[in-house]
């Protein structure tokens, strides 16, 4: 009985997917944080939902973001005409 300590294609793949949706997370985590647009309390709210519902979470709060700061964005040219 001998044990293979090799990563085949397949152990490649799912390591590299472990590790694009890691850092997925912590950059919506980060992009949370830096903004501007929401309250510290929303913030840790948005950080939990990006944690305890990985990727899921990091997309819906990646989304919510985008959307808001376009939203801000588009305020913001309103007021300055």
């Amino acid at each position: 009985m001998s044990c293979s300590a090799r990563m085949t294609f397949t152990d490649v793949l799912i390591v590299l997917g472990l590790a694009a949706a890691l850092a997925f997370q912590i950059w919506v985590t980060l992009r949370v944080w830096k903004t501007s647009i929401y309250e510290r309390e929303q913030k840790m709210g948005q950080a939990k939902l990006i944690w305890l519902v990985p990727v899921l979470g990091a997309v819906i709060c990646f989304s919510v973001l985008q959307q808001e700061e376009k939203a801000a964005g588009q305020q913001q040219r309103s007021q300055q005409s």
